[in-house]
Protein backbone atom coordinates (compact mmCIF):
# COMPACT_ATOMS: atom_id res chain seq x y z
CA UNK A 1 0.00 0.00 0.00
CA UNK A 2 1.42 3.45 -1.01
CA UNK A 3 2.21 5.86 1.67
CA UNK A 4 0.85 3.44 4.74
CA UNK A 5 2.86 3.85 8.23
CA UNK A 6 4.69 0.24 8.02
CA UNK A 7 5.91 0.89 4.30
CA UNK A 8 7.37 4.43 5.96
CA UNK A 9 8.60 2.34 8.66
CA UNK A 10 10.27 -0.27 6.34
CA UNK A 11 12.15 2.58 4.31
CA UNK A 12 13.49 4.51 7.48
CA UNK A 13 14.83 0.75 8.50
CA UNK A 14 16.16 -0.13 5.28
CA UNK A 15 17.81 3.24 5.55
CA UNK A 16 19.43 3.47 8.57
CA UNK A 17 17.56 5.79 9.77
CA UNK A 18 15.37 6.32 13.28
CA UNK A 19 11.79 7.88 13.86
CA UNK A 20 8.68 7.64 16.81
CA UNK A 21 5.91 5.71 15.90
CA UNK A 22 2.49 7.21 17.93
CA UNK A 23 0.20 4.43 18.84
CA UNK A 24 -3.19 5.17 20.08
CA UNK A 25 -3.74 2.41 23.09
CA UNK A 26 -6.75 2.81 24.99
CA UNK A 27 -9.82 5.19 24.87
CA UNK A 28 -12.97 6.19 27.25
CA UNK A 29 -15.51 8.43 26.05
CA UNK A 30 -15.01 10.78 23.47
CA UNK A 31 -11.78 10.80 21.65
CA UNK A 32 -10.33 12.68 18.43
CA UNK A 33 -8.79 9.57 16.69
CA UNK A 34 -9.91 7.00 14.91
CA UNK A 35 -9.61 2.94 16.18
CA UNK A 36 -6.71 2.41 13.72
CA UNK A 37 -4.93 5.98 13.84
CA UNK A 38 -0.73 6.51 14.06
CA UNK A 39 1.03 8.77 13.42
CA UNK A 40 4.98 7.78 12.29
CA UNK A 41 7.61 10.88 12.86
CA UNK A 42 11.06 10.68 10.40
CA UNK A 43 14.15 11.78 12.08
CA UNK A 44 13.90 14.86 9.96
CA UNK A 45 10.73 16.01 11.47
CA UNK A 46 8.42 15.26 8.91
CA UNK A 47 5.50 12.99 9.44
CA UNK A 48 2.70 10.76 8.54
CA UNK A 49 -0.29 9.53 9.64
CA UNK A 50 -1.89 10.88 12.58
CA UNK A 51 -3.35 10.61 16.04
CA UNK A 52 -6.68 13.30 15.37
CA UNK A 53 -5.09 16.70 14.79
CA UNK A 54 -5.34 19.96 16.69
CA UNK A 55 -3.43 20.56 20.00
CA UNK A 56 -3.60 16.73 21.22
CA UNK A 57 -1.39 16.13 18.34
CA UNK A 58 1.11 18.90 18.44
CA UNK A 59 1.57 17.39 22.33
CA UNK A 60 2.50 13.91 20.64
CA UNK A 61 4.89 15.35 18.31
CA UNK A 62 6.59 17.39 20.46
CA UNK A 63 6.72 13.90 23.27
CA UNK A 64 7.72 12.19 19.43
CA UNK A 65 10.57 14.38 19.22
CA UNK A 66 11.67 13.60 22.98
CA UNK A 67 11.40 9.97 21.75
CA UNK A 68 13.47 9.94 18.69
CA UNK A 69 16.74 11.49 20.61
CA UNK A 70 16.39 9.66 23.88
CA UNK A 71 15.15 6.90 22.19
CA UNK A 72 13.13 5.45 25.14
CA UNK A 73 9.48 4.55 24.89
CA UNK A 74 6.81 6.42 26.66
CA UNK A 75 3.13 6.08 27.40
CA UNK A 76 0.87 9.50 27.30
CA UNK A 77 -1.93 9.60 29.47
CA UNK A 78 -4.68 13.11 28.62
CA UNK A 79 -7.54 13.54 30.55
CA UNK A 80 -10.10 15.20 27.79
CA UNK A 81 -12.82 15.77 30.08
CA UNK A 82 -10.87 17.55 32.69
CA UNK A 83 -7.61 19.87 32.95
CA UNK A 84 -5.91 18.49 29.86
CA UNK A 85 -8.76 19.32 27.57
CA UNK A 86 -8.65 23.12 28.89
CA UNK A 87 -5.36 23.10 28.61
CA UNK A 88 -5.20 21.77 24.85
CA UNK A 89 -8.00 24.01 24.41
CA UNK A 90 -10.16 21.20 23.02
CA UNK A 91 -13.96 20.49 24.02
CA UNK A 92 -14.41 16.59 23.54
CA UNK A 93 -14.48 14.56 26.37
CA UNK A 94 -13.15 11.27 27.68
CA UNK A 95 -9.29 10.02 28.39
CA UNK A 96 -6.82 7.97 26.05
CA UNK A 97 -3.39 6.79 26.14
CA UNK A 98 -1.02 7.14 23.42
CA UNK A 99 1.82 5.21 22.99
CA UNK A 100 5.38 6.11 22.12
CA UNK A 101 7.86 4.16 20.48
CA UNK A 102 11.57 4.75 19.08
CA UNK A 103 12.12 3.34 15.57
CA UNK A 104 15.52 2.03 15.38
CA UNK A 105 17.01 0.21 12.44
CA UNK A 106 16.95 -3.59 13.48
CA UNK A 107 14.69 -3.07 16.21
CA UNK A 108 11.55 -4.96 15.62
CA UNK A 109 11.87 -4.91 11.68
CA UNK A 110 10.82 -8.74 10.59
CA UNK A 111 7.36 -7.88 12.68
CA UNK A 112 7.28 -3.96 10.83
CA UNK A 113 8.41 -6.24 7.51
CA UNK A 114 5.75 -8.65 8.01
CA UNK A 115 2.65 -6.19 8.59
CA UNK A 116 3.85 -4.17 5.00
CA UNK A 117 4.18 -7.22 3.36
CA UNK A 118 0.01 -8.18 4.88
CA UNK A 119 -0.55 -4.72 3.63
CA UNK A 120 0.25 -5.27 0.14
CA UNK A 121 -1.62 -8.28 0.02
CA UNK A 122 -4.60 -7.15 1.90
CA UNK A 123 -3.95 -10.07 3.77
CA UNK A 124 -5.07 -9.92 7.40
CA UNK A 125 -1.98 -9.42 10.23
CA UNK A 126 -2.61 -8.30 13.97
CA UNK A 127 0.58 -6.37 15.08
CA UNK A 128 1.22 -6.58 18.81
CA UNK A 129 3.05 -4.24 20.95
CA UNK A 130 3.98 -5.13 24.62
CA UNK A 131 4.79 -2.97 27.03
CA UNK A 132 7.45 -3.42 29.94
CA UNK A 133 8.75 -0.03 31.35
CA UNK A 134 9.99 2.69 28.85
CA UNK A 135 10.99 -0.29 26.28
CA UNK A 136 8.45 -2.36 24.31
CA UNK A 137 8.50 -5.36 22.06
CA UNK A 138 6.98 -6.55 18.61
CA UNK A 139 5.57 -9.44 17.65
CA UNK A 140 3.02 -9.99 14.70
CA UNK A 141 0.41 -12.80 13.77
CA UNK A 142 -1.30 -13.42 10.63
CA UNK A 143 -4.66 -15.08 10.11
CA UNK A 144 -3.11 -18.14 8.87
CA UNK A 145 -1.33 -18.26 12.37
CA UNK A 146 2.21 -17.62 11.35
CA UNK A 147 3.69 -15.59 14.03
CA UNK A 148 7.02 -13.24 14.03
CA UNK A 149 8.54 -12.20 17.50
CA UNK A 150 8.25 -13.19 20.53
CA UNK A 151 8.24 -11.90 24.01
CA UNK A 152 10.76 -14.61 25.15
CA UNK A 153 7.56 -16.30 27.70
CA UNK A 154 6.01 -19.34 25.67
CA UNK A 155 2.74 -18.54 28.21
CA UNK A 156 2.70 -15.32 27.56
CA UNK A 157 3.31 -15.89 23.78
CA UNK A 158 0.30 -18.16 23.57
CA UNK A 159 -2.04 -15.98 25.56
CA UNK A 160 -0.91 -12.62 23.15
CA UNK A 161 -1.66 -14.77 19.71
CA UNK A 162 -5.16 -15.93 21.09
CA UNK A 163 -5.86 -12.61 21.81
CA UNK A 164 -4.66 -11.37 18.20
CA UNK A 165 -6.63 -14.15 16.24
CA UNK A 166 -9.59 -12.63 18.30
CA UNK A 167 -9.06 -8.81 17.47
CA UNK A 168 -8.85 -10.32 13.81
CA UNK A 169 -11.78 -12.29 13.79
CA UNK A 170 -13.92 -9.03 15.66
CA UNK A 171 -11.63 -6.72 13.39
CA UNK A 172 -11.25 -4.06 16.38
CA UNK A 173 -7.86 -3.64 18.56
CA UNK A 174 -7.72 -4.33 22.21
CA UNK A 175 -5.80 -2.89 25.05
CA UNK A 176 -4.88 -5.48 28.00
CA UNK A 177 -3.46 -5.24 31.22
CA UNK A 178 -2.83 -9.05 31.77
CA UNK A 179 -0.95 -11.33 31.30
CA UNK A 180 1.11 -8.14 30.25
CA UNK A 181 0.64 -4.86 29.16
CA UNK A 182 0.06 -4.81 25.39
CA UNK A 183 -1.58 -3.73 22.69
CA UNK A 184 -3.27 -5.24 19.50
CA UNK A 185 -3.50 -3.82 16.35
CA UNK A 186 -5.51 -5.09 13.96
CA UNK A 187 -4.39 -4.60 10.43
CA UNK A 188 -7.13 -5.95 8.12
CA UNK A 189 -8.14 -6.19 4.43
CA UNK A 190 -8.68 -3.35 2.63
CA UNK A 191 -12.02 -3.55 0.87
CA UNK A 192 -11.25 -4.19 -2.78
CA UNK A 193 -12.75 -1.62 -5.73
CA UNK A 194 -13.00 -2.33 -9.09
CA UNK A 195 -13.43 0.77 -11.33
CA UNK A 196 -14.80 -0.60 -14.86
CA UNK A 197 -13.58 2.54 -17.09
CA UNK A 198 -10.37 4.12 -17.82
CA UNK A 199 -11.74 7.59 -18.94
CA UNK A 200 -11.84 10.81 -17.28
CA UNK A 201 -13.93 9.97 -14.46
CA UNK A 202 -11.96 6.94 -13.22
CA UNK A 203 -8.92 8.78 -12.89
CA UNK A 204 -10.02 11.40 -9.33
CA UNK A 205 -12.36 8.19 -8.62
CA UNK A 206 -9.05 6.30 -8.25
CA UNK A 207 -6.83 8.54 -6.33
CA UNK A 208 -9.85 9.36 -3.71
CA UNK A 209 -11.07 6.07 -3.58
CA UNK A 210 -7.01 5.56 -2.72
CA UNK A 211 -7.12 7.53 -0.36
CA UNK A 212 -9.97 6.32 1.63
CA UNK A 213 -8.64 2.70 2.26
CA UNK A 214 -9.71 1.00 -0.97
CA UNK A 215 -7.67 -1.12 -3.03
CA UNK A 216 -8.02 0.00 -6.15
CA UNK A 217 -8.21 -2.10 -9.55
CA UNK A 218 -8.52 -0.35 -12.65
CA UNK A 219 -9.86 -2.58 -15.74
CA UNK A 220 -10.52 -0.84 -19.29
CA UNK A 221 -9.89 -2.91 -22.76
CA UNK A 222 -7.72 -0.15 -24.20
CA UNK A 223 -3.96 -0.15 -23.47
CA UNK A 224 -3.62 3.37 -24.00
CA UNK A 225 -6.05 4.33 -21.39
CA UNK A 226 -5.63 1.19 -18.72
CA UNK A 227 -1.74 2.42 -18.13
CA UNK A 228 0.36 2.78 -14.96
CA UNK A 229 1.12 6.83 -16.18
CA UNK A 230 -2.93 7.87 -16.01
CA UNK A 231 -3.53 5.24 -12.70
CA UNK A 232 -0.66 5.79 -10.79
CA UNK A 233 -2.55 5.47 -7.24
CA UNK A 234 -4.22 2.21 -8.19
CA UNK A 235 -2.99 -0.70 -6.59
CA UNK A 236 -3.50 -2.86 -10.06
CA UNK A 237 -3.78 -1.48 -13.86
CA UNK A 238 -5.74 -4.49 -16.15
CA UNK A 239 -6.11 -4.64 -19.90
CA UNK A 240 -9.07 -6.32 -19.92
CA UNK A 241 -12.88 -6.54 -21.33
CA UNK A 242 -15.25 -7.10 -18.63
CA UNK A 243 -15.83 -10.97 -19.50
CA UNK A 244 -12.30 -11.67 -19.24
CA UNK A 245 -11.54 -9.33 -15.63
CA UNK A 246 -14.59 -11.49 -14.36
CA UNK A 247 -13.34 -14.49 -15.33
CA UNK A 248 -9.43 -13.32 -13.60
CA UNK A 249 -10.25 -11.43 -11.06
CA UNK A 250 -10.85 -12.19 -7.45
CA UNK A 251 -14.72 -9.81 -7.85
CA UNK A 252 -16.98 -11.56 -5.43
CA UNK A 253 -19.21 -10.64 -2.27
CA UNK A 254 -16.87 -8.48 -0.78
CA UNK A 255 -16.09 -6.76 -3.73
CA UNK A 256 -17.12 -3.09 -4.55
CA UNK A 257 -17.95 -2.60 -8.52
CA UNK A 258 -18.26 0.77 -10.22
CA UNK A 259 -18.78 1.21 -13.63
CA UNK A 260 -17.54 4.11 -15.91
CA UNK A 261 -17.21 2.16 -19.02
CA UNK A 262 -17.66 4.30 -22.45
CA UNK A 263 -20.27 2.95 -23.05
CA UNK A 264 -24.29 2.20 -22.39
CA UNK A 265 -23.58 -1.89 -23.63
CA UNK A 266 -20.16 -1.78 -21.66
CA UNK A 267 -21.83 -1.13 -18.41
CA UNK A 268 -24.51 -3.09 -18.53
CA UNK A 269 -22.28 -5.93 -19.42
CA UNK A 270 -20.24 -4.67 -15.61
CA UNK A 271 -23.33 -4.75 -14.00
CA UNK A 272 -25.06 -7.73 -15.21
CA UNK A 273 -21.89 -9.62 -14.19
CA UNK A 274 -21.16 -8.08 -10.87
CA UNK A 275 -24.79 -8.75 -10.08
CA UNK A 276 -24.24 -12.38 -10.54
CA UNK A 277 -21.13 -12.31 -8.92
CA UNK A 278 -23.29 -10.79 -5.91
CA UNK A 279 -20.59 -7.89 -5.22
CA UNK A 280 -21.22 -5.82 -2.50
CA UNK A 281 -21.59 -2.55 -4.13
CA UNK A 282 -22.46 -2.20 -7.65
CA UNK A 283 -22.56 1.54 -9.10
CA UNK A 284 -23.24 2.98 -12.86
CA UNK A 285 -23.03 6.09 -13.67
CA UNK A 286 -24.97 8.01 -16.10
CA UNK A 287 -28.40 9.91 -16.49
CA UNK A 288 -31.89 8.90 -15.29
CA UNK A 289 -32.72 7.90 -18.79
CA UNK A 290 -29.75 5.67 -19.47
CA UNK A 291 -30.21 4.36 -16.18
CA UNK A 292 -34.03 3.17 -16.54
CA UNK A 293 -33.14 1.52 -20.23
CA UNK A 294 -30.18 -0.70 -18.94
CA UNK A 295 -32.33 -1.56 -16.28
CA UNK A 296 -35.09 -2.97 -18.32
CA UNK A 297 -32.36 -4.55 -20.57
CA UNK A 298 -30.89 -6.50 -16.91
CA UNK A 299 -34.85 -6.84 -16.26
CA UNK A 300 -35.23 -8.90 -19.70
CA UNK A 301 -32.22 -10.44 -18.81
CA UNK A 302 -34.16 -12.08 -16.57
CA UNK A 303 -32.60 -10.30 -13.19
CA UNK A 304 -35.53 -10.32 -10.28
CA UNK A 305 -36.72 -6.76 -9.41
CA UNK A 306 -34.87 -6.55 -6.14
CA UNK A 307 -31.73 -7.67 -7.50
CA UNK A 308 -31.94 -4.54 -9.83
CA UNK A 309 -32.46 -2.51 -6.84
CA UNK A 310 -29.16 -3.43 -5.13
CA UNK A 311 -27.85 -1.26 -8.32
CA UNK A 312 -26.72 2.53 -7.23
CA UNK A 313 -27.38 4.16 -10.33
CA UNK A 314 -27.33 7.21 -10.89
CA UNK A 315 -24.06 6.74 -8.78
CA UNK A 316 -23.01 8.65 -6.09
CA UNK A 317 -24.58 10.49 -3.06
CA UNK A 318 -26.26 13.59 -4.15
CA UNK A 319 -24.12 16.55 -3.58
CA UNK A 320 -24.54 18.96 -6.67
CA UNK A 321 -21.34 17.52 -8.38
CA UNK A 322 -20.86 19.08 -11.09
CA UNK A 323 -16.91 18.41 -12.52
CA UNK A 324 -15.64 15.22 -12.53
CA UNK A 325 -13.57 15.73 -9.12
CA UNK A 326 -16.74 15.98 -7.78
CA UNK A 327 -18.20 12.94 -9.04
CA UNK A 328 -15.71 11.20 -7.54
CA UNK A 329 -16.14 12.33 -4.41
CA UNK A 330 -20.04 11.42 -4.54
CA UNK A 331 -19.06 7.99 -5.84
CA UNK A 332 -16.59 7.86 -2.62
CA UNK A 333 -18.83 8.85 -0.34
CA UNK A 334 -21.26 6.33 -1.20
CA UNK A 335 -18.62 3.57 -1.32
CA UNK A 336 -17.80 4.95 2.47
CA UNK A 337 -21.25 5.07 3.43
CA UNK A 338 -21.77 0.99 2.26
CA UNK A 339 -18.14 0.11 3.80
CA UNK A 340 -19.29 1.77 7.13
CA UNK A 341 -22.74 -0.35 7.43
CA UNK A 342 -21.12 -3.14 9.77
CA UNK A 343 -18.39 -1.03 11.31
Amino acid sequence: MRGSIFAEIAALQQAGRPGALAIPFWSRGSAPFSRSAKLLMRDDGSTVGTVGGGALEAAVMRAAREVLTGGEARLMEFDLSAGDAASLGMICGGRCAIFLEPIQPGRGQEVFAAAELAEMTSEPIAVITVVSGRASTKMAVSADGTVVGTTGEADVDRALISEAQAALADGGPRYLEQPVTAHIDPVLQRPSLFVFGAGHVAIPLAQVAAIAGFRVTVIDDREEFASRERFPVADEVVVASAEEAFSALPIGKDSYVVAVTRGHVMDEEVVAAALAARARYIGMIGSRRKVAGVRERLRERGFAPEELDRVHAPIGIEIGSDTVEEIAISIVAELIAERRKES
